[in-house]
């Protein structure tokens, strides 16, 4: 639906700061069902304010286009995490509950939401999945991408036999159209913990209709199927978040977390976030210095320009010189080799095509295109699961992992 940048937002004497810029794209931004969705989304993420939840910092309109100024998470979501980290075994099961902790915090707070009068707003999220849980590098944890979040003051209605979402996990009642509350996003976590537990996917190996199908009869994948020896206080907690009747699971965000916390303080050695993100960092650092690099070379560029409009009186500071090419996400891998005929070459080479505007709004933000980083998730999913990436080749353990410094 969208197209995101990678912008620098300048102020006086040559400032400038990363940010992170959406904006519906011009073949959509016809249609009123997407134009409502993404007004929808910029309401509503205007309004969230949590440290769980990537920030939004403005929303604007300018000629009938819309755009989102959100921060820049430097970081990878849990798909790529543990997915690059799953030698890790037990030690990353216990790192995600705790990142999951964080994300159901966070949704809590979403699910409580009210508007100025009090009124609740009753927000779903309905794409909770691990690409849309972003772990940095710094150890911070953020659920990204409220783009097809049901709200009671939503403009926009989903029509009959539209799904949205990622069938893989979806609730039953999600899956087939039914009336949705917190718990369809309680069930998406318990998918998450389910995936962390077992170290793979729920419902790997089924077609969509054969996940349809079991979603419609109760047939939730059995953890000791996979894991037997896994923690019997975990996994009650994961059997009553994936409940088939939605009475039957946690009835709120908040007492799941209650649960997986008390699991955690029961562990002789608990796992933190900051340590999560130090991991990521090691285990991401040459992907992480490559895009430093390549954000350096498109900030030399910047800063000349910024340093210009601010000391000329005729120029606003907030209309910026140029427009490169877009973000666009890459699951990196550390021996994926690098050349001019590669995903980032090719990005570098179209990044130094200059476009006066985008969607016709004025130019206040300067896009640093063309570098590969994962951020955000791109927008409102309207369709299915995405394939899984296949498992990464072993990784060697943390110890051994490159020094995040380099």
């Amino acid at each position: 639906m969208a197209v995101v940048y990678l912008a620098a937002s300048q102020g006086p004497r040559g400032f400038s700061k990363l940010v992170v810029v959406k904006e519906l794209k011009e073949e959509f931004s016809q249609d009123p069902e997407f134009s409502s969705m993404f007004v929808d989304e910029a309401r509503l993420a205007a309004r969230l304010n949590h440290t769980n939840i990537v920030q939004t910092y403005e929303v604007e309109e300018e000629g009938g286009h819309f755009f989102i100024v959100m921060e820049y998470l430097e970081g990878q979501p849990l798909s790529h995490t543990r997915t690059r980290l799953a030698k890790l075994g037990g030690q990353l099961r216990d790192y995600q509950v705790r990142a999951l902790c964080d994300v159901l915090d966070g949704l809590h707070y979403a699910h409580q939401l009210a508007d100025y009068d009090g009124t609740p707003l009753h927000v779903v999220h309905r794409d909770v999945s691990p690409h849309n849980v972003i772990v940095t590098y710094g150890g911070d944890v953020k659920l990204v991408d409220f783009g097809i979040a049901k709200a009671a003051d939503s403009s926009s209605q989903t029509r009959t036999g539209v799904i949205k979402g990622k069938l893989a996990y979806m609730s039953p009642e999600q899956a087939f159209g039914k009336p949705v509350d917190c718990r369809a996003d309680v069930f998406a976590l318990g998918v998450i913990l389910w995936e962390a537990i077992t170290g793979r996917r729920m419902w790997k190996g089924n077609a969509e209709g054969a996940i349809a199908h079991r979603l419609s009869t109760g047939e939730i994948p059995k953890i000791d199927e996979h894991t037997p020896d896994a923690p019997p206080m975990l996994k009650a907690i994961c059997e009553r978040a994936l409940a088939p009747r939605r009475e039957d699971r946690f009835p709120t965000a908040a007492a799941m977390q209650q649960a997986l916390e008390g699991y955690l303080a029961g562990l002789a050695r608990k796992p933190t976030t900051r340590e999560l993100g130090t991991l990521v960092a090691q285990a991401f650092a040459e992907e992480r210095g490559r895009i430093a690099s390549l954000i350096e070379e498109q900030m030399r560029g910047v800063r000349p320009a910024a340093m210009e409009a601010s000391a000329s009186a005729s120029t606003s500071s907030t209309d910026l010189p140029r427009i490169l090419a877009p973000i666009q996400s890459l699951t990196p891998h550390a021996s994926t080799p690098v050349s001019k005929s590669g995903p980032l070459g090719a990005q570098m080479a179209a990044s130094s095509t200059v476009r006066p505007e985008v969607g016709g709004y004025p130019l206040r933000w300067l896009i640093l295109g063309g570098i590969a980083l994962v951020v955000i998730g791109a927008a409102a999913t309207t369709a299915i699961m995405a394939p899984w990436s296949q498992p990464a080749a072993p990784q060697p353990p943390p110890s051994a992992l490159p020094d995040a410094s380099r």
